[in-house]
């Protein structure tokens, strides 16, 4: 009984509102308002806000300097962001290498344009071991790195493996500029001459390696931990092994050669020199006049520069 009251005193009050001139005049009001607002800021504040319809056209500032570069961008009301890119050996310091967005592009009023310039300052490579890989992928290498190879040269002294590097300027695991030049040496294979093996055992390691260039053969250390393991066929020098010393470092001996003494081997073969820091676990050097061979080899200036 109580619920159909409470729904008449709904409708009599709805009656009343929707004839009430005031409810319509204020909701008119409203709707004008909200109509009103949409209008000025379709029409005025967005258009004004994102300056629709105006562009600017961005200049093209490539190859030219940064400043002069930014000057220019900036006449056409937009902003500058500089960026530090690659060395170009091509291009001088400081020259604007690319732009983004790209010339021509339209774009809004004071947008941003990322300027990257060229460094000016070669990036420093550390040289990487040649030795023992053909000419070709030498080249290769060098040129991954950015770097030139300068001269590819015949070696004087032989090598057991053609077409091979045997040496290299600068020596690996030294630094050059981005850009920079190495010189190659490869091997023509072994020479046609015959040798005798010189006496090295007992003697520092570094004077056996020039006595064995002297005679147009070539070296492999061994590291006492390691005599039994194979070195790379490349090896004029190895410190490739088991341990990390280095005869440039601590003073090492020849406990023995792989080839004995006065052995007739053709120029170019590789002795391997089993090495050791203990001078008492070494022989008696031999006297040099019991090294010489029959016939003399022939010296050059390259074989004396290569233990320097």
């Amino acid at each position: 009984m109580q619920l159909p009251q409470t729904l008449r005193s709904v409708r009599r009050w709805t009656q009343t509102l929707l004839q009430n001139p005031y409810f319509w005049g204020g909701l008119g009001g409203l709707l004008l308002l909200g109509f009103t607002a949409y209008v000025l800021v379709d029409a005025v504040i967005m258009p004004s806000y994102t300056r629709h319809g105006v562009s600017v056209r961005v200049p093209d500032v490539e190859d030219r300097p940064f400043e002069k570069a930014k000057a220019l961008v900036q006449r056409r009301d937009l902003a500058v962001m500089r960026q530090v890119g690659r060395f170009n050996p091509n291009v001088p310091q400081g020259t604007v290498v690319d732009q983004n967005p790209p010339a021509s592009a339209d774009v809004k009023p004071g947008r941003r344009v990322y300027l990257t310039v060229n460094s000016g300052t070669a990036p420093m490579v550390s040289i990487p071991d040649l030795n023992g890989i053909s000419v070709r992928e030498a080249k290769n290498r060098a040129s991954s790195l950015g770097l030139q190879v300068d001269s590819v040269r015949p070696d004087s002294i032989p090598s057991p493996y053609p077409n091979t590097i045997t040496r290299q300027k600068p020596e690996p695991g030294d630094s050059l500029k981005k850009g920079g030049a190495i010189d190659l040496w490869y091997s023509t294979g072994l020479g046609q001459d015959t040798v005798r093996v010189p006496n090295v055992a007992g003697r520092p390691v570094k004077g056996a390696q020039r006595l064995l260039l002297r005679h147009n053969l070539r070296f492999v250390v061994v590291n006492p931990r390691s005599s039994g393991s194979t070195t790379g066929p490349t090896s004029m020098t190895d410190t490739s092994s088991a341990t990390t010393t280095d005869s440039s470092e601590t003073k090492r001996f020849v406990r023995r050669q792989g080839r004995a003494p006065r052995t007739k081997v053709r120029a170019g073969t590789e002795i391997r020199l089993f090495t050791t820091t203990d001078s008492t676990e070494v022989p008696r050097p031999a006297p040099l006049s019991r090294d010489s061979p029959d016939v003399a080899p022939p010296t050059t200036q390259d074989s004396s520069r290569l233990l320097d």
